[in-house]
């Protein structure tokens, strides 16, 4: 209701509610769980990995014995393994219990959660992907999302950032009014630009706006600040002023990229791994290639092909978390299709716990391109939505810069309404100079490794 009325509202009062939302203390906008969160990060930067070791034993099964007592799926799961929620004493116990994927989820949802929550407790949620199935979950209102923003302002503030006070830039994939290639978020104290449109031209009115306000801090994902950098490294027409911090996620980052953001941006790239269903965090080291597991968000095992888990350094295998801000559907053991190694670390960073080197997500920086010869980051065209409910399979065959074919494989129920609907919030993001064709397969192309690709380009 109170959406609605901000919405009805001139710009001018929109304005003033902003101003004002945004004076608030963060403790009273976000509630106990972010403040508890906050300060539980604070004290635990100066424990010893004994005492991370211990709360995060406690948290387990704490979450374990929630999952058994209040949810038929994790009971049966339990009982079916020999399991006994309450006999757990460290993670060296979680390899008797069976890991879950994806399509579990997907298959036993309503199993899964908890019936300690009504619908009123719980927030729907949905993950990206190219697939009809979407992962729609559910989180904890007034819980989940706040352990989680306390979680990121904590991890930026190592940086300088200050949340509620500081500013930043987004360029992430943000759909603006048409013509428009920024604008501000007077409640979030963010710029938001146009990722859609990265041509020489717009980057040019970009880089002069960036100078204007000298914002210090940046959102990204990895392709689109590349892009901005590219443009910046070529052209000269660089920053004016020197930010604290690029903040990327969402995207694997690979060899040299970073350097080239760096260079043209004046400081520190800083990438974390994370994933939709807010399992696992992995934040940036300042001092070495390589990423360190936040151990107070969740616990993080690799399992190898057989689900053994692996402890040896260099060795891939999926990211499988157990994650501790998520009551309503609990997600113990979860494989992500996300892949990574255990680094060995040095000591350089004097970081104790342990750290993630090589992580490979399912968004590659996959590009499309426009007539104009900008291109656009098949991550910012994903959708969290429900506009695919009734799709197998989609995938982009690009062979013509600003012609695209959109393959769709049918699930049950598609109609000519929903390629209408496709076409018009895909026409929002990818814009005049991307013309979209509709093509209906009865199978999506895979790459030559075997693995799906967003996006098959001959370009």
């Amino acid at each position: 209701m109170l959406r609605t009325i901000y919405g009805k509202l001139p710009l001018h009062f929109q304005q003033c509610v902003d101003d004002l939302w945004g004076a608030i203390p963060m403790n009273l906008k976000w509630g106990r769980a972010y403040g508890y969160m906050r300060e539980l990060l604070r004290e635990s930067d100066s424990w010893s990995q004994e005492q991370i070791r211990a709360w995060q034993n406690a948290a387990i099964k704490r979450l374990l014995l929630h999952a058994y007592r209040t949810t038929s799926f994790y009971h049966r799961m339990f009982d079916d393994a020999g399991f006994d929620p309450e006999s757990f004493r460290d993670v060296s116990d979680l390899h008797r219990i069976p890991s879950i994927t994806k399509k579990t989820v997907q298959d036993n949802m309503q199993d899964m959660l908890s019936n300690a929550f009504s619908l009123k407790q719980r927030i729907r949620m949905t993950t990206g992907g190219t697939t009809g199935r979407q992962l729609v979950f559910y989180a904890q209102k007034r819980f989940t999302l706040a352990r989680e923003k306390a979680f990121f302002d904590h991890l930026w503030s190592k940086v300088g950032y200050i949340a509620g006070k500081s500013k930043k830039v987004v360029l992430r994939n943000n759909v603006l009014p048409k013509e428009t290639l920024w604008q501000y978020n007077r409640r979030e104290k963010s710029l938001i630009l146009d990722p859609y449109h990265l041509t020489d031209d717009n980057c040019a009115r970009i880089m002069e706006k960036l100078n204007d306000v000298q914002i210090p801090f940046f959102h990204v994902y990895p392709s689109s600040a590349l892009m901005l950098s590219d443009y910046m490294n070529r052209t000269g027409d660089g920053l004016r002023y020197t930010p604290k911090a690029v903040f990327a996620s969402s995207e694997n980052l690979y060899m040299g990229q970073r350097e080239i953001v760096e260079k043209a941006f004046g400081c520190p790239m800083l990438l974390h791994y994370g994933h939709s269903e807010m399992c696992c965090v992995a934040s940036w080291c300042l001092i070495e290639n390589h990423y360190h597991l936040e151990e107070m968000y969740g616990y993080t095992e690799l399992l190898d092909e057989k689900q053994n888990g692996i402890v040896h350094s260099n060795q891939m295998g999926e990211i499988t978390a157990t994650g501790f801000n998520n009551y309503v559907l609990p997600l113990i053991r979860y494989r992500t299709a996300d892949y990574a190694a255990y680094a060995e670390n040095h000591g350089k960073c004097n970081y104790l716990g342990r750290v993630l080197q090589n992580v490979e997500g399912r968004w590659m920086q996959e590009m499309l391109v426009t007539s104009k010869g900008n291109k656009i980051s098949m991550t910012a065209i994903n959708f969290h939505s429900d506009i695919f409910d009734r799709v197998k399979f989609y995938q982009f065959y690009q062979d013509t810069p600003g012609k695209v074919t959109m393959r769709i494989v049918k699930d049950v129920g598609y109609t000519q309404v929903d390629e209408e609907i496709i076409r018009q919030a895909l026409g929002e993001k990818l814009g005049k100079f991307l013309h979209l064709d509709v093509a209906y397969v009865e199978s999506v192309e895979k790459a030559t490794n075997g693995k799906y690709r967003y996006i098959i380009s001959t370009l």
